[in-house]
């Protein structure tokens, strides 16, 4: 494992796939510095690995592909566990143990927020973003590849992709999708067929509701997708990482069906005003994650 880590690592740095300071920091003995920029390398490797050519600027997103006459833009994070519970991370032992879905999704949330203001600009700071100072044209895509590595639970027994509502957190955190539920009519005491509720608020223990619609939202049209990813070192030795990529369906600028590598891809379908239908696509890695459902 360390000659394989150690082999694509310098593969990396010598491709100048990374800042100047990529070797510094996978050196670094801070976990989240380390992990974001080994994300980095892992995520270079599978496109590299799928086919894919990129290159590197110091300034701007951390990958560019030119394809057929378009420009694709990749931005990495990796998400800490800041606020999750230590039990959940803990190596697996006796008793029952809550899953702190909520806790993880405002991770993803975050995480999303942080790169689409590297994106769009933070007004209120009056700091410009890629967009406003060129670096990404108008009619570039723009991808946030989030790692959730560090929020595995029971010390990586259950995944970092798959959140309460069987569908994976970067779904939830972009089309309001809550966890399954039943209505129960207090006459008949008959039930509803099984759903999803709606939630367009996460809402925390302290401080203001946090939004969880963010492709409903057209101020976030210029995020092409979410690519979904749950990545370690172990891929490197031929194990297939969880991978997903959740289409923006308000975007000008989307990304291809099956380019990035992953088991599902998910793209949405407006039924009317009120609804809409998000449906499971085959991706372009072996297994899949969830089927089609439809909210409102």
């Amino acid at each position: 494992m360390r000659e394989r880590l150690i082999e694509v690592s310098q593969a990396f740095l010598d491709s100048g796939f990374g800042d100047g300071n990529a070797e510094q920091r996978l050196c670094s003995a801070d976990e989240g510095t380390y992990w974001q920029q080994l994300s980095e390398v892992l995520l270079a490797h599978q496109l590299t690995e799928a086919g894919v050519e990129l290159t590197h600027q110091q300034a701007g997103p951390d990958f560019r592909i030119d394809r057929e006459g378009r420009r694709i833009w990749i931005e990495v994070i990796t998400p800490t566990a800041a606020n999750i519970p230590a039990e959940w991370l803990a190596a697996p032992g006796g008793g029952v143990r809550d899953f702190p879905y909520e806790a993880i999704l405002l991770r993803w949330t975050a995480a999303i927020k942080q790169k689409a203001e590297v994106l769009l600009g933070n007004p209120p700071l009056a700091v410009p973003g890629y967009l406003a100072n060129g670096t990404v044209g108008a009619n570039d895509a723009y991808v946030i590849a989030v790692n959730g590595r560090l929020l595995r639970g029971y010390d990586g027994v259950f995944d970092a992709l798959t959140g309460i509502s069987q569908f994976p957190f970067a779904v939830e955190a972009t089309f309001a999708v809550g966890p399954l539920q039943l209505r129960i009519n207090r006459e008949t005491l008959e039930a509803s067929a099984l759903e999803h509720q709606p939630r367009y608020l996460i809402h925390k223990p302290t401080g203001q509701p946090v939004p969880a619609d963010t492709f409903l939202d057209q101020r976030f049209a210029p995020i092409s997708a979410i690519w979904a990813t749950d990545i370690d070192e172990f891929s490197l030795l031929g194990r297939i990482p969880r991978m997903a990529v959740v289409h923006n369906p308000g975007t000008a600028n989307p990304v291809p069906s099956r380019f990035l590598p992953a088991q599902d891809e998910y793209q949405a379908q407006e039924i009317d005003e009120q609804n809409y239908r998000l449906d499971r696509l085959d991706g372009n890695l072996p297994g899949e994650l969830a089927d089609e459902l439809t909210v409102g």
